[in-house]
């Protein structure tokens, strides 16, 4: 019943690097017979790929609690009941660990649901079979009535001078801090402009226990958050979109934390920009500027969107910005002034070994190609 996939998320066995773990929207249980509730069709759930040989082969399946799930993990977990998941960021921590974050839901109950982190351990103790273990499934926040939680963010630190000791089975190990971000709908305020808070999550012994502390308090429609941490002093970053609402642009945001995550500066304003936002049509896909962001080895940091207004015709390109500090920002440039028409948009930045690396669809060859009609 393999189909539709999408939103993936990858990271790699911190004991071993052929050993990958990765999450992503799966479709396989839309229409899956033996529905419950004698639902016609089913929905998304979060899958799970593992590779046991650098990405040559891979098994799948689905994360425990999907509602056709009647394995005693399945039973188990804290989304069992519900009936939808999705969002799925995959992290790799110390010693083996994997942190795998989603939201579930029920599209029916004004969109009642929850935001959970499952974790896996990669045992690394075969040759030949599947080393990764499902752990379990805590709970990190969960909707409210007029409330919704949405794209949470996961990012991993390495441990730090001070770190407290997990205890995983036998194995005893020195945690990195863990930070989920995420976005909180709070419904209207007095001007009936839509209102959001951006919230983070804490973990100091590897997923067991979390902190919550809301990051936001100045603006009023945030979404799309990214999270990194600073190789050289674990400071964590948190940006984010906020959306033009009555006297506020749309902008590129951003916030500090040199303290491990206990506290944030108060967000600053990297760029105002001009956004890509289109929404799904006959001829369009879903998608919103939202940013990307990187640290280099040497603290450098560096976020990346999407802008219309900056290409030939208007067109969107891929802006970046620079920092040495998270304070101050270099004005933002084009990434790729390609002098074809067509929008750039979704871009994806990482570094490593001194050298970013960024993707990002590009449509420039988009007038050549006419409506796709299937036979």
């Amino acid at each position: 019943f393999l189909q539709r996939q999408n939103e993936p998320s990858i990271a790699v066995s911190s004991r071993n690097p052929l050993h990958l773990l990765a999450g992503a929207n799966d479709y396989r249980t839309v229409d899956l017979p033996g529905l419950p509730d004698g639902d016609e069709t089913g929905d998304a759930w979060q899958g799970v790929f593992k590779s046991m040989d650098g990405g040559l082969t891979w098994r799948s399946t689905l994360l425990p609690g999907y509602p056709q799930d009647k394995s005693p993990e399945g039973l188990a977990s804290p989304n069992k009941g519900f009936k939808a998941g999705a969002d799925p960021t995959v992290r790799a921590g110390t010693n083996g660990l994997f942190y795998y974050s989603g939201i579930v839901f029920n599209r029916e109950d004004k969109g009642l649901g929850q935001i959970f982190v499952s974790r896996f351990i990669d045992n690394n103790n075969s040759e030949s079979a599947d080393t990764i273990q499902y752990l379990g499934t805590g709970i990190i926040s969960t909707n409210t009535s007029g409330q919704l939680i949405d794209k949470p963010w996961l990012a991993v630190d390495i441990p730090r001078p001070g770190a407290r000791l997990c205890q995983i089975g036998s194995q005893s190990f020195p945690a990195g801090n863990v930070y989920m971000s995420y976005s909180v709908f709070l419904g209207s305020d007095t001007s009936g402009n839509p209102h959001t808070g951006i919230m983070l999550a804490r973990s100091s012994d590897c997923g067991a226990t979390w902190t919550l502390i809301k990051i936001s308090e100045s603006f009023k429609l945030n979404q799309g958050t990214v999270l990194a941490v600073s190789p050289t002093d674990g400071a964590v970053y948190v940006a984010w979109r906020q959306f033009a609402t009555t006297n506020v642009p749309d902008g590129i945001i951003i916030a500090k934390s040199t303290d491990g995550g206990r506290s944030f500066s108060k967000g600053t304003s990297i760029a105002t920009i001009q956004p890509f936002d289109q929404g799904s049509t006959s001829v369009s896909f879903r998608t919103n500027a939202y940013p990307t962001m990187a640290i280099d080895g040497s603290g450098r940091v560096y976020v990346a969107w999407s802008q219309r207004g900056v290409g030939p015709g208007g067109d969107a390109r891929i802006m970046a910005s620079m920092s040495s500090d998270g304070v101050n920002w270099t004005a933002p440039g084009v990434v790729d002034q390609s002098p074809q028409r067509g929008h750039q948009i979704m871009p994806a930045i990482t570094a490593a070994a001194g050298k970013l690396m960024l993707i990002f669809y590009d449509l420039r060859e988009d007038h050549t190609i006419g409506i796709f009609s299937p036979i």
